[in-house]
């Protein structure tokens, strides 16, 4: 009986060994090569090389800046490709980047989204990135800058090269975010007819005003129904393209119909939608004439007497009837409209101008510059890449 015991506690202490043994051949195996594998290259430009992690970092950065996800990663390593051989001529012809300058990009970056730099930071790390990748990425576009300044110089005046304006190209926001609610009820619980019949009714419930939050608790089994089915803020091109694609059609307390999957119906709500930058309409003065229909009036603004003429007005203090026919015209262009009389009148629209503070026409150039630079950046890198060797590695 001792010498079972024995055996016994020696059988289990081997089989110890052989586990710990195992355990140790498995994460070396498994652990050890995916963690030197991110570092291992992944492009070869020249003499310079691309590591599969610094692919990644850059496609988080592109990310958190509104790429299309199927797109990132492409992009990263065009990205990539482009600055090293940009690296390459700007040593070659003795051009860099002054800190100062690097310092008015970034601080330009933040007052166009009018973010903190704490706000900018928790911005990118909601994407896995941070602003070391983006000072990086922002670096890469002024010495860009700087080697058009020195190639194409004769071509551009010294104006063009105001660094305070400048704005990264396909960066100009962090992307829209949406905030949503579900409802997701899998055909395992009653089958797919019955699962059918009780989405439709949850939503024809729903409709007639009944709470998406108690009816989440209810019926939703997933692991947002505990707090009423809310997932909350998501970034919108994150969120698989057919979904999109119903969601971008609902506005704030809108839900989705029933959505039917292989094995659930889910119903979403749109709670609200948010992005860092929106779509603002730019102030404008116009000048127009408003005759009778009958007179013989010349259709041309020059032929008219000044006091026919009406102007220079801001657009939006204008009757509703008459915003809505200007906006329809150029200039030199007429519509005939009902005045509040009821009498019908021709309303010939004579000029429209955009009324900008000095700080907005100074942003506008320096947009419209950067397509100038857009133009002589492809054409540059195209010349670069033609005398290049790039290796793109599995």
């Amino acid at each position: 009986m001792f010498d079972l015991k024995v055996n016994m506690k020696a059988l289990l202490s081997r089989l110890q060994l052989y586990c710990i043994l195992i355990v140790t051949i498995y994460l070396s195996v498994s652990i050890g090569p995916v963690t030197a594998s991110q570092f291992s290259p992944a492009i070869i430009v020249n003499n310079i090389t691309i590591s599969k992690y610094e692919v990644n970092e850059r496609r988080k950065l592109l990310l958190a800046l509104g790429t299309e996800k199927a797109s990132a990663r492409r992009l990263a390593k065009e990205n990539l490709i482009n600055e090293a051989l940009q690296k390459l001529h700007a040593s070659t012809i003795n051009v860099t980047v002054g800190e100062n300058q690097l310092k008015e990009v970034l601080d330009s970056f933040r007052s166009i989204r009018s973010m903190s730099q704490n706000e900018l930071k928790t911005s990118l790390r909601k994407y896995g990135s941070s602003l070391e990748e983006l000072r990086a990425y922002l670096k890469a576009n002024v010495l860009m800058r700087n080697i058009i300044s020195r190639t194409y110089h004769s071509r551009m005046s010294i104006n063009d090269f105001d660094f305070t304006l400048f704005r990264p190209v396909a960066s100009t926001t962090i992307p829209t975010q949406i905030s949503l609610s579900e409802i997701i009820i899998p055909f395992a619980i009653r089958g797919k007819e019955n699962t059918i019949k009780l989405g439709e009714r949850i939503f024809n419930d729903l409709m007639n005003g009944k709470n998406f939050d108690q009816l989440a608790k209810r019926f939703s089994r997933a692991g947002t129904s505990k707090n009423g089915g809310l997932i909350g803020y998501v970034p919108l091109n994150s969120i698989p393209e057919e979904l999109q694609s119903i969601l971008r059609k609902l506005k704030s307390g809108n839900f989705s119909n029933p959505i039917i999957t292989t094995d659930t119906v889910m119903i979403f709500k749109v709670n609200s939608w948010k992005s860092s930058e929106r779509t603002r309409k730019l102030p404008s003065e116009v000048t127009f004439a408003i005759t009778a229909v009958k007179q013989n009036n010349s259709d041309k603004c020059q032929d008219l007497d000044n006091n026919a003429l009406e102007g220079p007005k801001r657009e939006k203090l204008l009757s509703e009837v008459l915003r809505e026919k200007i906006k329809l015209l150029r200039p030199s262009e007429s519509v005939l409209f009902i005045d509040s009389d009821g009498q019908e009148k021709q309303l010939l629209l004579c000029d429209r101008r955009i009324v900008l503070s000095e700080n907005k026409i100074q942003i506008l150039k320096g947009q419209l510059l950067e397509k100038r630079l857009s133009k002589l950046a492809e054409g540059l890198n195209l010349d670069l890449k033609r005398t290049a060797k790039i290796k793109i590695l599995k």
